[in-house]
C-alpha cells in the first residue's frame, strides 16, 4: 500500500534558500526587501457553498459561521507562514478552506505549536485541528480524524549521502527529526531498536519545526532527517540541486487527518462530506496540482478510517 513513485516537484517559491525558508516559516519574518512575486503561494480556488452539506454542519457552529483551527505553521508545503507573519498558507489549508467554503464557514487559522493541537482539540480550544497530522490509532482515541490526504515518510541526507546513511540501518548516526511527529516515533523505535541488537543507539536531535531539522542536515551537524514525503520534497525543491538527496524510499504511506473534538462526529461527518464534494467537483485535484502533490491524493473522505495492518 505504500507510495513508492516520487511525487512531482512541489510548488516552487522560487530560488529561495533554505535558510530564507526557515526565517519565512520558522520565525515568521522576513524583511520585506523583494521576492515577493517569487513566493507568492497558489491562488486558492473560488469555492461557493452547499446548501445541502451546510444544513449538515451542527447549529451553534453555522450560526457562529467561522471556526478556528489549531496548527503548527511551519511544515511546507503543507502548512506555513506568509511573509507577513501571520497568514497561514499551504496546500494543507487550501484543502480545508475549500472545504468549509462548501460548508458556510470560515476558518481562523491560530499558529501554536504541533504537541498543543491535539489537546487544544480536545478541550475545545480549537474547533479543528489541521497540520499534516498522520491518522493514526492513538490519535483517533483521542480525536476524530478526518482522512484527506495520503502521504508516507522520505528520508533525506546531504547531495551524495557523504555518511552513508541507510534508513534500515541508521545505528550510530545523527539524525534530526521535528518532535512530537510520527517520525519522532519511528526514530526512537529505530534507536530502540539498535540497542536491543548490540549497535550504538541513534543520536537523536529534535526540533519543534522541520525546517530548523533540515537546516541541520544541510550544515552538516546531523547525518540525515525524515519527514513526510512533500515536506521532505519541498526541503530538496528549496535547498537547490545538489544539496539534498533522499536516501531509500517512501515507506508507511497513510492518511492526513483533520481533528475534531470526540464529541463533534456531527461536524466530522460534514467536513467529510465537503472533501467528498470538492473531490467529485474537481476543486480537489486542482488544489492538489497547483502544490505539486497530486501523487497523495484519495478518492473519498473518511471519518476515522480503519488503518491497513
Amino acid at each position: 500500500m505504500a507510495l513508492h513513485k516520487p511525487l512531482p516537484t512541489p510548488f516552487a517559491l522560487g530560488a529561495l534558500s533554505l535558510a530564507g525558508v526557515l526565517a519565512l516559516t520558522a520565525c515568521g519574518g522576513g524583511d520585506g526587501g523583494g521576492g515577493s512575486e517569487e513566493t507568492a503561494a497558489p491562488e486558492a480556488p473560488t469555492v461557493e457553498v452547499d446548501e445541502e452539506l451546510a444544513a449538515l454542519v451542527p447549529d451553534d457552529i453555522a450560526e457562529a459561521g467561522t471556526v478556528t483551527i489549531g496548527v503548527e505553521a511551519s511544515y511546507p508545503p503543507g502548512e506555513y507562514l506568509d511573509e507577513d507573519g501571520e497568514t497561514v498558507l499551504g496546500f494543507n489549508v487550501d484543502l480545508l478552506n475549500a472545504a468549509l467554503a462548501k460548508l458556510g464557514l470560515e476558518g481562523a487559522w491560530e499558529p501554536t505549536t504541533f504537541d498543543s493541537i491535539i489537546i487544544g482539540v480536545d478541550t475545545g480550544t480549537y474547533d479543528l485541528g489541521s497540520s499534516s497530522f498522520t491518522v493514526t490509532e492513538e490519535r483517533m482515541e483521542q480525536v476524530n480524524m478526518v482522512s484527506y490526504f495520503s502521504s508516507g515518510t522520505q528520508w533525506f541526507a546531504q547531495a551524495g549521502n557523504p555518511q552513508d546513511v541507510d534508513p534500515d540501518n541508521a545505528c550510530g548516526m545523527r539524525i534530526a527529526v521535528q518532535s512530537d511527529t510520527t517520525h519522532d516515533a519511528d526514530i526512537e523505535e529505530r534507536s530502540a531498536a539498535c540497542v536491543d541488537a548490540g549497535e550504538e543507539a541513534i543520536t537523536i536531535q529534535k526540533f519543534e519545526s522541520q525546517p530548523l531539522a533540515t537546516e541541520t542536515v544541510v550544515s552538516g551537524v546531523n547525518d540525515a532527517s525524515l519527514a513526510d514525503m512533500p515536506t521532505s520534497a519541498y526541503a530538496l525543491e528549496q535547498t537547490g540541486e545538489g544539496v539534498l538527496e533522499f536516501i531509500g524510499e517512501q515507506y508507511d504511506a497513510a492518511p492526513y487527518g483533520i481533528l475534531t473534538n470526540k464529541e463533534d462526529e456531527e461536524l466530522a461527518e460534514a467536513v467529510a462530506a465537503a472533501f467528498d464534494a470538492l473531490i467529485e467537483d474537481g476543486t480537489y485535484a486542482e488544489v492538489l496540482e497547483q502544490w505539486g502533490v497530486d501523487s497523495g491524493g484519495l478518492e473519498s473522505a473518511e471519518v476515522n478510517p480503519e488503518l491497513a495492518e
